[in-house]
């Protein structure tokens, strides 16, 4: 696992539970800087740090750092069609829509496991 995927992992998984980077990273016991730059894929996490910010998830290192399906819900060609049209929008329409995504990405998810 890159250190990019685990960023969007643990991204994906702050966000299915609500939580603004402020609110996951003093769950975690790690500076909201540090959370930033790991969810950008920036950062060099120390075992330590993924431990801490795994129990914050009620998981182990292991399961943590486990490659899964949930964290890449649509393959990159897919997402190079929609980068212009978000690159057009203003900057705070922009993070709506990737807020909007997410949300709708996750839930549908849930229902096609629900299913299975």
């Amino acid at each position: 696992m890159t250190v990019q995927v685990l960023g969007q992992k643990i991204r994906y998984l702050r966000r299915r539970e609500g939580l603004s980077q402020e609110e996951f990273a003093a769950r975690a016991g790690v500076s909201h800087r540090k959370l930033s730059d790991i969810e950008c894929g920036n950062g060099n996490p120390t075992f330590d740090t993924m431990d801490c910010i795994a129990a914050a998830f009620g998981l182990q290192i292991e399961e943590l750092l486990q490659p899964d399906i949930e964290v890449d819900l649509l393959p990159r060609r897919e997402l190079s069609r929609l980068q212009p049209m978000v690159d057009r929008l203003p900057e705070a329409w922009q993070e709506l829509f990737v807020r909007g995504t997410e949300g709708a990405l996750a839930m549908w998810l849930e229902t096609v496991r629900g299913r299975e």
